[in-house]
């Protein structure tokens, strides 16, 4: 029986993060756990060397049969005693019996799932880095490209394009730690036996324990975690909060490359967001697509909260949600990164339109402005119902607010050292906010590092 088919992840493939969590990286990493626990009891005279040297040489065997292991993993609930089988069978007559000593099912799935989560968490870091790079990029670029900044979806004060993509820099600057920080976290060894105290191990199993986390490249810890599941929950959730401003981003894009607006667009193509009944369609289905995957990451991360409300020392079907919603969660924020990155570098930004659509509303996105100024000698109160009373004038006369205001009153003109006031001159701390923002993340890439993934021959004597 094949998985079942996603359009979604059909549709917006992503076949780097796929490998890392598909069935057979999947049970590979199950073997090279078992292999670094047969190498840890060797290391301690547990096994004989000629033992643990037969093991290892199964490191790259697999299922003859993917359907007798599934439906073998469907019958007992789990997949390793199946697995094994499947690598004891495999052993020598005399060398069987030597695998999966003192360790349980959760042990071996729970660490190669950490193994994995290494893998992924690589990944996910290097994809947030390369975001991040094409939006400090957008930053300098547009450091003096002057817009309508937007509230409640309309104009407001003068911003740059530049200051709009400073704030998102800066929190895929925030996204970047902590993504790389909760992997981190994640990347746990667990080997603590049925209930977590280690008692059906031979010899020091603490010794053990750090023998074999070494030999993986993960986390030594010292109390069990089959029940503690919030390691995974936190990646989870930092998994979410960076999907949640994927989303915002494309939902920016979507919002600003309307028709009326046109500020943005996605890279063009024969047939790029092409209609199947309105041939002058450019729909952006670029920012469609990571909408979509971040959502579901969102979606999937919510439910490891509910994967982690485990009962005593193992868990009785929640542990069997997480199996979904976890992969699921890191699968669709690594893809929405990468199809972002895709969109950030044919991004389009349309300088004229953005000056088309700051001076077309009769210059009333300078209200705030003038009223600033004037309140200066007349007080806010009186300031704010003057230019008030302008705002309307200009719209009923369809004049400028400049002009609305001598209209009123012509000494108006005496409170201003210049006139009329200009967008570019009312960018309060845009340069600085760019600049800071590019500072920042610049630091914090500097100070992240990209976790070392250890290949077969890092765990293999």
């Amino acid at each position: 029986m094949s998985d079942s088919f996603n359009l979604l992840n059909w549709t917006f493939a992503d076949p780097e993060i796929y490998d890392v969590l598909s069935f057979e990286s999947t049970f590979r990493q199950w073997v090279e756990v078992e292999i670094a626990l047969v190498d840890g009891q060797e290391h301690l005279g547990v096994l004989d060397p000629a033992v643990a040297e037969s093991v290892r040489s199964l490191r790259l065997i697999s299922p003859d049969d993917i359907s007798a292991f599934r439906a073998s993993a469907a019958n007992v609930g789990y997949p390793i005693i199946e697995l094994v089988a499947v690598m004891t069978a495999a052993l020598p007559e005399e060398h069987k019996g030597s695998i999966h000593l003192g360790a349980t099912t959760q042990d071996i799935m729970d660490s190669a799932l950490a193994l994995q989560v290494v893998e992924v968490g690589g990944i996910l870091t290097e994809r947030l880095i390369s975001v991040g790079d094409l939006l400090a990029d957008l930053v300098d670029r547009h450091a003096g490209t002057v817009m309508a900044g937007r509230t409640h979806a309309q104009n407001a004060v003068p911003i740059t394009f530049g200051t709009k993509c400073a704030v998102y820099l800066s929190e895929f600057t925030r996204h970047l730690r902590r993504i790389n920080q909760a992997a981190k976290e994640a990347s746990c060894l667990s080997l603590f036996g049925a209930s977590g105290n280690s008692s059906a191990f031979a010899g020091d199993s603490n010794a053990l324990s750090e023998y074999v986390a070494d030999r993986l490249g993960l986390l030594k810890v010292d109390v069990p975690w089959h029940s503690s599941r919030d390691r995974f929950s936190n990646l989870a959730l930092m998994c979410a909060m960076t999907s949640a401003s994927l989303a915002r981003l494309a939902r920016e894009v979507i919002d600003l490359s309307r028709t009326e607006i046109a500020e943005l667009h996605e890279s063009e193509g024969p047939h790029r967001g092409a209609s199947s009944t309105m041939p002058q369609k450019r729909n952006p289905i670029a920012s469609e697509g990571v909408l979509g995957l971040a959502l579901d990451a969102i979606g999937n991360a919510s439910m490891m909260l509910r994967a982690s409300e485990v009962g005593h020392e193992r868990a009785a079907g929640e542990w069997q949600l997480e199996w979904k919603v976890l992969p699921e969660a890191l699968r669709s924020t690594a893809t929405a990164l990468l199809y972002t990155r895709r969109l950030l570098l044919g991004l389009v930004v349309n300088e004229d339109a953005m000056t088309r659509n700051l001076e077309g509303d009769y210059s009333l996105i300078l209200s705030e402005e003038y009223m600033v100024i004037l309140a200066k000698s007349l007080g806010r109160e009186r300031a704010h119902e003057i230019v008030y009373k302008a705002a309307g004038i200009a719209r009923d006369k369809k004049i400028p607010l400049h002009d609305a205001l001598l209209s009123i009153d012509s000494s108006i003109r005496d409170h201003f050292e210049s006139w009329p006031l200009l967008a570019s001159s009312s960018l309060g701390q845009s340069a600085w906010i760019c600049e800071r923002a590019r500072s920042q993340w610049e630091d914090v890439r500097a100070e992240v590092k990209l976790p070392k993934t250890p290949s077969t021959s890092d765990t293999g004597e």
